[in-house]
């Protein structure tokens, strides 16, 4: 394993996890500013009414990073597993991903919290859409 290049891998997963969360999130802001559902959110993201503190961004940071690094590691592991060639590779790798991790998360939590339906729709399409671009990345990069 070339830790260099799953470190590498790891940050550009960061970037593209948070450029999209971001879209994300401004694209369904009525929901973070809905008083109806500030029950739901952590009191890390949001302590009180408002846009989140410093500490929430450099949070997402670090576990997006954590996260890019395992996903990149486990692609540098499972590379020859995966089908496709070059870029092929990648996305299916990401769409492995997404089924493996986004999916049960979804399901579980529409189970679980009153957290609205399209909220999570939007969350569900972001993640396919972090996973498919990062594992595009791991792909070119491992």
């Amino acid at each position: 394993m070339n830790w260099q290049k799953i470190i590498i891998a790891a940050i550009i997963y960061t970037v593209i996890a948070h450029i999209f969360h971001y879209a994300g999130v401004l694209l369904t802001m009525d929901y973070y500013t809905n008083p109806l559902y500030f029950p739901l959110w952590s009191k890390l993201m949001m302590p009180e009414p408002g846009a989140p503190p410093t500490g929430f961004f450099i949070a997402t940071l670090v576990v997006n990073l954590a996260i890019g690094f395992v996903f990149a590691g486990m692609y540098s592991i499972l590379k020859k597993a995966v089908p496709g060639k070059k870029l092929r590779k990648g996305v299916n790798y990401g769409i492995i991903l997404f089924f493996l991790t986004c999916v049960p998360w979804i399901l579980v939590t529409y189970l679980l919290l009153a957290v609205p339906e399209m909220l999570l729709l939007a969350w569900t399409a972001e993640s396919l859409i972090i996973y498919t671009l990062g594992g595009m990345a791991f792909s070119k990069l491992l």
